[in-house]
């Protein structure tokens, strides 16, 4: 999938996308995820927070730091990138 395919269906900006690909949080990425950017970060960086922990469905922050830890920033990034997808995709 390409960065416009990604921007047209999240209605985030190719610049922030960019960003968040290489591991850095933007305003725009956390306010349609629905957390801050602080949240984003900690994640991305292996830990979490509980506003991240409800974000991600997981029931407690050791779940969520154990998934960031394992993912690593980059596999982060993918679930980050996953749920902004998910976020725009039609259920029916």
């Amino acid at each position: 999938m390409e960065y416009f395919e990604i921007e047209s269906r999240t209605g985030v900006l190719l610049g922030d996308l960019e960003s968040l690909v290489r591991g850095n949080a933007t305003a725009a990425v956390a306010q349609r995820l629905g957390v801050t950017m602080g949240d984003l970060e900690d994640f991305i960086n292996g830990s979490a927070t509980a506003a991240m922990t409800k974000r991600l469905g997981l029931i407690t922050i050791s779940a969520a730091k154990e998934l960031a830890c394992v993912a690593g920033p980059k596999g982060a990034v993918g679930i980050l990138l996953g749920m902004l997808l998910w976020d725009s995709s039609p259920r029916s």
